[in-house]
């Protein structure tokens, strides 16, 4: 009897020892480091190529309709030499910076964030959004950029700042060499950054002192244009050339002027903020500020004139300014909107799709704007071209879903848009044996027995991240090829194939990193 009873008694004490056992293996299991993508801002440094990591994937779930803390903007930022800088500020803004003469305004950012010793810096958002990124450190120019934050994959953007050790003083002074204080001196370098062919605006501002001094630092050298803004004044421009560590004097004398100021509102009486106007001959350009009042400067004496006033979602008005008898308001009338839910087949809201919208004109229809859907699938668009002709709506993970309408119909106020799930797909991302990432390359998908150039389903070509996508393609197993194209990014590669890449029925995605070798020795 005692000797069954010690038995049990180590049965018993082995039980728990298994069960901890069992729960470390397969948390091991599960929870591998997944393996970090190549740092595309990184300096060249040579390295050997390494085998590319096995095919990851990321079930079809709710996950893909993006949650809050999903939207990652991340990215690093470096010198023209490729070294990292630390500590440098970058914000998010909903909108760009505004330069209303004379006043300089800027909304507070989202969010602020100091990149670490490694030049990177990481945002989480609860929702897409079209943003702008602003950048900043002592030393170098600043950069502003547009930034569209459009799904739940992570937004990658890498900038360059530049060494600005040049430096721009001077004064503002009247026509009677009296110092003006309180002017704003705006110099607007050349674009030194480019995102997607688009310019990355740099202007630097500052306000002149007691005596109409004014100094701007971390200024670029090369050329640069320099406006100067008073309230009372006609707006003065010069332009100079800048050179490093040195510093240039660019005074101002400024002429007096009528100044007029009127507010843009609604017709239920709310102020438009950031209205603009526009006099073709008087002054390109004037911006109001956020409660809606516009200020101009036009010269004394000037007889009344065509001024045309416009604001966001709002029609566009044209009045005749007179600068002794300037109306107090001056009312837009609203646009026709249309506005609408996006949701997935099982009635799921889809969040992040981008509505996009033609209107009347040409024989195709005017692009009349776009928006993406908000956390409720919802989305409101003001229309420039009434009526709709066609309305689109894209979203990854999703076939695309295209309405028309002839001149026999109209869109409804409030429409519905149902989106069909895709059955599989995949993406991947092409890089090079240092893991910097290859654009302009094609990726093929065929049938994994097929012969070459036979069996073959969609392709695509690699972004500027080298990222690809395939969809809409039978669950299965292909063989993948990558190969360069005309005017590629790197030259002397062969093609690369991977063979049984499996797609899974009920995935969405399939990760895939493709590396390229590096070119033939004495090449």
């Amino acid at each position: 009897m005692a000797r069954k009873i010690k038995a049990w008694f180590w049965i018993l004490l082995l039980i728990p020892v298994l069960a901890v056992l069992t729960w470390y293996v397969i948390g091991r299991r599960d929870n591998q480091p997944a393996a970090p993508e190549p740092e595309t801002g990184a300096a060249e440094q040579p390295a050997a190529a390494v085998p590319a990591p096995e095919a990851s994937y990321e079930p079809l779930g709710d996950a893909t309709l993006g949650k809050p803390g999903e939207y990652v903007v991340a990215g690093k930022i470096t010198s023209e030499m490729g070294e990292a800088i630390s500590g440098a500020e970058v914000s998010l803004f909903r909108s760009p910076p505004r330069w209303n003469p004379p006043v300089l305004e800027q909304a507070g950012p989202v969010d602020t964030r100091a990149t670490d010793e490694q030049g990177q810096y990481r945002f989480q958002l609860d929702a897409p959004a079209n943003l702008w990124i602003g950048i900043r450190k002592e030393g170098f120019a600043g950069v502003t950029a547009l930034l569209p934050v459009r799904d739940t994959q992570s937004t990658v953007r890498d900038f360059q700042l530049w060494a600005a050790p040049a430096t721009l003083v001077g004064f503002v002074f009247d026509r009677q060499d009296t110092p003006i204080a309180g002017a704003l001196v705006i110099a607007n370098t050349p674009p030194l950054t480019y995102v997607a062919d688009n310019p990355v605006i740099s202007p630097t501002g500052h306000r002149t002192d007691s005596a109409g001094k004014y100094t701007l630092e971390n200024l670029p050298d090369g050329d640069v244009s320099v406006v100067a803004y008073a309230r009372g004044y006609i707006f003065s421009e010069e332009l100079g050339t800048l050179k490093a560590g040195q510093s240039q004097q660019i005074d101002f004398h400024l002429s007096p002027a009528t100044r007029i100021a009127f507010a843009v509102k609604n017709g239920r009486g709310e102020a438009l903020p950031f209205a603009t106007a526009a006099a073709p001959g008087q002054f390109k350009f004037a911006a109001g500020d956020a409660r809606g009042v516009i200020e101009i400067s036009v010269p004394l004496e000037l007889p009344p004139f065509d001024c045309t006033v416009a604001a966001a979602g709002y029609d566009s008005r044209t009045i005749v300014l007179d600068p002794k008898n300037p109306p107090a308001n001056v009312v837009l009338e609203d646009r026709p909107s249309l506005k609408g839910r996006v949701t997935a087949e099982s009635g799921q809201a889809v969040a992040g799709a981008l509505v996009s919208v033609w209107g009347t004109g040409g024989a195709q229809g005017k692009f009349d704007g776009s928006a993406f859907t908000d956390k409720a699938g919802r989305f409101t668009l003001q229309l420039a071209y009434p009526p709709v002709r066609e309305i689109r709506v894209t979203r990854t993970g999703f076939f695309d879903q295209r309405i028309t309408y002839d001149g026999n119909q109209t869109a409804p106020v409030d429409v519905a848009v149902r989106l069909k799930p895709v059955e599989a797909g995949i993406y991947g991302r092409v890089i090079d044996h240092r893991g910097f990432p290859i654009k302009r390359f094609v990726v093929h998908l065929r049938g994994a027995d097929a012969k070459p150039g036979a069996g073959e389903y969609q392709r695509s070509f690699s972004d500027e991240r080298g990222a690809f996508t395939i969809t809409d393609i039978p669950p299965g197993t292909y063989t993948l090829l990558i190969q360069s194209v005309l005017n590629a990014t790197t030259d002397n590669v062969q093609i690369v194939t991977r063979e049984q890449v499996e797609v899974r029925k009920g995935f969405l995605f399939g990760e895939i990193l493709m590396q390229f070798p590096p070119p033939a020795p004495g090449r």
